[in-house]
């Protein structure tokens, strides 16, 4: 299976430097109706008891610290139910939450769960009401020595269906976030998370989310740009990204059918996370459908088997509800002055890894300077060197693989500072 995009981070070099960076662990769920009774999704194909055994089993799998949802139902009680059936149990007793505003009355909402330990609530907002909320939660570090640093997130539950006028009000939906986000979160530390219901990256409420003229301050990057973007909607050559639907028949009424064929469920992040502009970093390579082993396009996720999780994880995320979880991880540099962050970080994508004709390097870093290049393989013997000019937005450099012998190699790569970083690479 195609790998996801790459993002490296040089932790190792940071750590020794710096100290140990912490991670931070992110999911975004959407639920499939928890609580909320809709007729074809009732307490019999759909009881809540059941559904909190799945999510216990689920987060077996990935133990977050933050944990966003859709399709949470609006009675007021429901998110500590979710919290004490699924996350303070077992003498934990550290998660707290924060429902949506709601202030639209829709019969779905939003909802966050988050590690205490780690994080504290600091503000909630709502960009804007058409249709349904969309939820902003700001956030700052228990274990930031200067109170500075920032996380903020923010949930969208964008209007489902087909047809020009259900991406027409996307669209509002998304301009009307956008919008609000570049005139008050300006250049900060910004995830956007939630079922977009998009079925191709063409959509306008994509182009919204991702426009750099449009919003220069605030636009958000795709972790999975550039395998992952594009016309996903039932294309096999997406399969690995797909997060929806978990069913191939319509065998409950709740559950939508189809099997996997939709990329709906995403997290984005600001150009502040992706580039390390802020102590806050995206760990490469950490962006994950949970429970897609890129083997089930058009089929159910746990028929026949799933080589991705356990049969156990696979069946529950079958029976919980037709999306599955998506997943990132962030680093958090909590003793580093930002000027220093922004001299020394140096990041850069590796695709596609498994190999064949080419290899991509895209860099990303904050200052000009050079980077050198080198790729050798078991036995210590270079293959490939150069060195190439880095600027401060993205530079990318191709490494033809023609000449190259399929195998087990090793990219290492030098920023101008000294920091370096290797990992193995794959040519097929």
């Amino acid at each position: 299976m195609r790998k996801f995009l790459l993002i490296l981070l040089l932790s190792v070099s940071f750590s020794a430097i710096y100290g140990q960076p912490e991670t931070l662990k992110v999911m975004q769920y959407n639920l499939l109706n928890y609580g909320n009774n809709t007729g074809y999704c009732n307490t019999t194909n759909n009881n809540i008891d059941d559904k909190n055994g799945y999510i216990r089993t689920i987060l077996t799998a990935y133990y977050p610290d933050i944990l966003t949802v859709c399709e949470m139902g609006k009675t007021n009680s429901l998110p500590n139910n979710f919290l004490s059936n699924n996350l303070n149990i077992n003498g934990i007793n550290y998660w707290m939450t924060s429902a949506g505003a709601n202030t639209n009355n829709s019969y779905l909402t939003n909802c966050i769960f988050y590690n205490s330990t780690k994080l504290t609530l600091t503000g909630h907002h709502t960009a804007q009401t058409y249709t349904r909320d969309i939820d902003v939660y700001d956030f700052k570090f228990k274990n930031d020595d200067s109170g500075q640093i920032m996380l903020t997130c923010v949930i969208a539950h964008l209007k489902a269906g087909t047809g020009s006028d259900n991406e027409g009000k996307r669209k509002i939906m998304a301009e009307n976030t956008m919008n609000y986000l570049e005139t008050n979160y300006r250049e900060k530390n910004v995830l956007i998370m939630g079922d977009f219901n998009i079925y191709t990256s063409s959509e306008p409420a994509y182009q919204a989310f991702t426009n750099q003229s449009a919003y220069p301050n605030s636009y958000f990057i795709d972790p999975l740009y550039p395998y992952g973007v594009g016309n996903w909607n039932n294309n096999a050559t997406y399969e690995e990204y797909h997060t929806q639907s978990t069913h191939r028949n319509n065998d409950s009424d709740c559950h939508s059918s189809g099997g996997m064929d939709d990329r709906f469920d995403f997290i984005l992040m600001s150009e502040n996370i992706y580039g390390g502009r802020d102590k806050i970093h995206y760990v490469g390579g950490s962006y994950n459908a949970l429970g897609n082993d890129g083997q089930h396009f058009n089929q159910s996720i746990n028929n026949p088997t799933n080589n991705a999780v356990s049969q156990d994880v696979a069946n529950a995320l079958f029976n919980n509800s037709d999306h599955i979880p998506v997943t990132i991880e962030l680093v958090v540099y909590n003793n580093l002055d930002v000027n220093e962050l922004t001299t020394n970080t140096l990041s850069y994508d590796i695709f596609p890894n498994p190999a064949t004709k080419e290899l991509n390097v895209r860099f990303y870093q904050n200052n000009f300077g050079k980077a050198n290049i080198l790729l050798f393989n078991m036995l210590g013997q270079i293959v490939y060197s150069d060195d190439v000019f880095v600027d401060d937005s993205l530079s990318e450099v191709v490494i033809s693989l023609e000449n190259i012998a399929k195998g087990l190699y090793f990219l290492k790569i030098t920023n101008a500072d000294g920091l370096t970083s290797t990992n193995k690479i794959i040519v097929e």
